[in-house]
């Protein structure tokens, strides 16, 4: 007689930060007749917020624009075309989800909860609607689903409950699960005691670059939850990184010299604090910055925020800008040729005189653009938004909605 699955409900989960993600797997056995035929359903809940983290003897507060959840499994897979959780969902409010979070038997031990639950309260008059979008990548048996807020969000916040990530067979195999977070991923939305109040925006760019950088390499590593199921095999342990002690003091000397530099200068910031602006500001935020006339040639700025910014004659050629918020930005005169744009939200940016010459601009938000004398020569403008545009006169109009581009009244 085969032996009866167990109700492999609320597997054995880690979470580093629960009240900034809060992850949950369910491992549900399909009733079957056939025991050899025996399926368990996967089902995967996840819980987004924000957490202040203490640092520097101040502290602060981030919360995740995106992720990528990978699954290790061993004697089971689950293949491409059954994977369910793709697409866009939208993410339970927050105030709906602390009764679901209180009831889980591995979210955090009861001092634990006595803090987070008063941070929670805290948190529930900022509740909006968020929506999530998922695609998923990967062979059968290491599948990833990669998580990103919708367009003109800062940061995820709400509960995505129970979905089902698949079925797998019901024998001896073994599942890992993490939840991993790169640099552009994290998203600092405030911080208090870490510098004075009269810094510039370009030092306050730089700044909360480094400290994102140190969090996501000491205190988000290898992964920012994880789970383990095992079902008739031996569990193997996640391993965890070792924290250099060096690295705290190291960053509040980085701090204090981009806080006491003699220059404004963004790409002099970025060389004192070792970073590289081509590489290293994928998912940041460059509100309100100077950036005049800067070299982002073929630089990876995907989801990057330069909302309010001074970017008259940046070169931006062949730069991946998918997805990045230029709200009222200056971009007079940058040149952007071939450059990805494709999802940005450039809502009453100038781009006078700039040349956008085979840019790829679908799906991006250009209402109420200045658009005088803009190149748009050989761009890709398909589903890209247009409407009250200064500068647009019908001729072009005409020309960008035979290739494909939406006005809209406004």
């Amino acid at each position: 007689m085969p032996a009866i699955l167990p109700d492999m409900r609320s597997l054995e989960s880690h979470n580093k930060y629960p009240d900034c993600l809060w992850m949950q797997f369910e491992a549900i056995p399909v009733p079957s007749v056939a025991p050899q035929t025996q399926q368990l359903d996967i089902h995967l809940s996840l819980n987004f917020n924000e957490h202040w983290e203490p640092l520097l003897g101040g502290r602060v507060k981030f919360g995740l624009q995106g992720g990528t959840l990978k699954l290790y499994l061993e004697n089971c897979e689950i293949p491409v075309a059954s994977r369910q959780l793709v697409g866009s969902f939208k993410l339970l409010p927050i105030e709906e989800t602390l009764a679901i979070q209180s009831s889980a038997e591995n979210l955090v031990t009861e001092s634990q909860r006595g803090v987070q639950g008063r941070e929670n309260l805290e948190k529930i008059k900022e509740t909006e609607s968020i929506f999530c979008h998922v695609s998923t990548i990967s062979d059968d048996t290491t599948p990833a689903w990669i998580f990103a807020v919708e367009q003109g969000k800062s940061v995820l916040k709400g509960l995505l409950k129970s979905a089902k990530l698949g079925e797998i067979a019901a024998k001896e195999f073994r599942m890992a699960a993490a939840f991993e977070v790169a640099k552009e991923d994290i998203n600092l939305t405030d911080a208090e005691g870490l510098w004075p109040h009269d810094i510039t925006p370009n030092q306050h760019s730089v700044l909360e670059r480094i400290l994102t950088i140190y969090l996501q390499a000491n205190k988000l590593q290898p992964a920012l939850s994880w789970a383990l199921l095992s079902y008739n095999l031996p569990p193997v342990e996640p391993r965890e990184v070792e924290i250099v002690p060096e690295a705290e003091s190291e960053l509040q000397e980085m701090v204090d010299r981009i806080i006491s530099a003699e220059t404004d200068n963004f790409v002099e910031l970025a060389q004192i604090a070792n970073l590289n602006p081509a590489l290293d500001f994928a998912g940041s935020s460059l509100r309100g910055t100077t950036l005049s006339a800067v070299d982002f040639s073929s630089a990876n700025l995907d989801r990057a925020n330069f909302r309010g910014a001074t970017l008259n004659d940046a070169d931006f050629s062949d730069a991946n800008l998918q997805n990045a918020k230029f709200g009222g930005a200056d971009l007079s005169g940058a040149f952007l040729g071939n450059a990805d744009l494709s999802g940005a939200d450039l809502h009453k940016a100038s781009l006078a005189l700039a040349n956008l010459s085979g840019a790829n601009l679908s799906g991006a938000n250009l209402l109420e653009v200045n658009l005088t004398n803009t190149n748009f020569s050989g761009a890709n403008v398909e589903s890209a938004r247009f409407g009250n545009n200064s500068g647009m006169d019908e001729e072009m109009q005409v020309n960008l909605q035979q290739r494909g581009a939406i006005f809209e009244e406004v």
